[in-house]
């Protein structure tokens, strides 16, 4: 079920840089021996990965190549511990297609490659890497939150905007509701309404909007439940339909990033707990730093 799902969270289309991007001229010059940089839970992250890095994404510094790439690392390893993979004939499928995107063979492609130093599997290696840490993002983060609609309340929360409940309301007359104690311990609205011949009324509002007795009641109920209110003539049963935020779609989308990127920072954190990580090469980082981005 996990890797059915994979193959349709596939991302090529999220490298979103065109081809003349190998174009691109880093202002540091790259060793033609390569040699690994880190290492995550015993896996290693070359030179050649965090060049590719910066190719792809145009990030001209290194270190910020290198901690994304270590976060790109862990999250697939954590895809592969829970039964994600991305067979290799997938993995030379997707980049046949990047190729073929840009107009060009895949031999054109690894020729251009080759002129950067860097050879067709250093680039096959990273696609899985990366499709395999997206995928894990979209089932083990973002798709969570979705299903428990914790994404749409926290972005909510973010922009401090107020809920509008869609309500169902029916008046019972305390009479008549003690006489129909145990109907009503049943909770649903339209049986009872059905029961007592009464017509509920429909309604949508934010809590400030509503009488007090109405408004207590429903800051306490999620989509779905329904609780009793009451004033001195009547029994109301009230049913919360929908919960809805009126949020402009620009601010939306804007906060929305802001939380999945959080809970990506957090899933992460999460990770590292428990990974071991090392800095094999500091040196070019430091050397790139202190010769201004000049690597011999």
């Amino acid at each position: 079920m996990v890797r059915n799902l994979l193959k349709t969270l596939l991302v090529l289309g999220l490298i979103t840089s065109p081809f003349g991007v190998f174009n691109f001229q880093p202002t540091y010059a790259w060793k033609l021996v390569d040699e690994t940089v880190a290492v995550v839970n015993g896996e290693p992250i070359l030179l050649s990965d965090i060049k590719l890095y910066a190719l792809l994404f145009g990030e001209k510094d290194p270190k910020k190549a290198l901690e994304k790439l270590i976060n790109i690392y862990l999250v697939a390893q954590y895809a592969e511990s829970r039964g994600l993979e991305l067979p290799p004939k997938k993995v030379q499928e997707i980049v046949e297609n990047f190729a073929k995107s840009q107009g060009i063979s895949l031999a054109k492609f690894y020729e251009e490659l080759q002129k950067y130093g860097l050879g067709g599997a250093v680039f096959n290696n990273f696609v899985e890497k990366y499709n395999l840490y997206v995928g894990a993002i979209q089932l083990f983060v973002i798709k969570p939150l979705k299903e428990n609609k914790e994404l749409d309340l926290l972005v909510a929360a973010k922009l401090k905007a107020k809920p509008v409940y869609r309500l169902k309301i029916l008046a019972i007359p305390k009479k008549v509701a003690e006489k129909n104690e145990d109907l009503l311990l049943t909770m649903d609205i339209d049986k009872i309404a059905k029961k007592l011949n009464l017509e509920p009324n429909e309604i949508t509002a934010s809590p400030d909007e509503l009488k007090p007795q109405f408004s207590s009641v429903v800051r306490r109920l999620k989509e779905g439940q329904t609780d009793f209110a009451e004033d001195k003539n009547n029994l109301y049963l009230v049913k919360v339909e929908k919960i809805e935020y009126k949020i402009p779609e620009g601010e939306r989308q804007k906060a929305y990033q802001q939380v999945v990127d959080e809970k990506v920072e957090e899933f992460i954190k999460e990770l590292k707990k428990d990974a071991v990580i090392k800095i094999v090469s500091p040196e070019f980082l430091q050397t790139f730093s202190k010769k201004g981005g000049q690597q011999s």
